[in-house]
């Protein structure tokens, strides 16, 4: 089975929106003129490239427009001669489209966290909050009790519980009572962030073959896998 080529469709898409590398607008012949070579077009990857590109890729892009112009241009300079496995053009998209959006997300995060990868970063935050609350109460009361008396029949009282001291001359009382009351409220927060960076060159050296494996599904997925030469009596030359 002999299909058509990436190159071949782009070259197809430019003709039919009006280019031609034989002949410019005004009619003159520009056969050597590089400006209007589809390959130069191809290599410089300018707006009418990157119109068609879209078009084959149905206008499926990545989240970071800076990557999907990379992913893109990948692509077509890797895959610019290689046959494709279907038959027609849009069939073709169809698989195209389907691997994209079954590897987007791996693409994106490729392009976004590599460099975490690569660096092997790592960063942690813990938050802590303390609350103390602590209450004293104590209490203290003295009693002091002195009576005299001048005559023997004289009877006092010197219970230490009764503030009533009876037929005493003299009676004197001394209470002291005191209560002590301590509250204390206290709220401690605390806030850690650490971040820390390896560098490895095994890991940068692993990181080389990331986008390799992508292009490889692109091309089990979309491409043919075998080059067909010539034919010549049915026999592959």
């Amino acid at each position: 089975m002999v299909t058509t080529t990436l190159f071949k469709i782009i070259q197809s898409e430019l003709i039919k929106n009006g280019h031609s590398e034989f002949i410019d607008s005004e009619n003159n012949l520009i056969l050597f003129d590089k400006e209007f070579q589809f390959t130069e077009k191809i290599l410089s990857y300018d707006d009418d490239i990157k119109e068609i590109l879209s078009y084959i890729f149905h206008g499926l892009t990545l989240d970071d427009p800076e990557h999907d112009l990379h992913f893109k241009k990948m692509f077509l300079y890797r895959f610019v001669n290689r046959e494709i496995n279907r038959q027609t053009i849009e069939a073709f998209k169809m698989e195209l489209m389907n691997t994209f959006i079954t590897n987007k997300d791996y693409i994106n995060r490729v392009y976004k966290d590599s460099d975490l990868f690569i660096l092997q970063k790592n960063k942690s935050q813990s938050d802590n909050t303390q609350k103390n609350n602590q209450s004293n109460e104590s209490s203290t009361m003295t009693d002091n009790r002195q009576a005299f008396a001048d005559l023997p029949q004289s009877q006092a009282n010197l219970d230490v519980n009764n503030t009533n001291i009876s037929y005493a001359t003299d009676n004197t009382i001394s209470r002291n009572k005191q209560t002590t009351e301590n509250q204390t409220d206290g709220e401690t927060k605390g806030n850690t962030t650490t971040n820390s960076e390896t560098y490895s060159l095994d890991e940068l050296i692993k990181s080389n073959h990331l986008m390799e494996n992508i292009m490889n599904i692109f091309d089990q997925k979309c491409f043919m896998q075998v080059w067909w030469g010539s034919v010549t009596n049915g026999k592959k030359n």
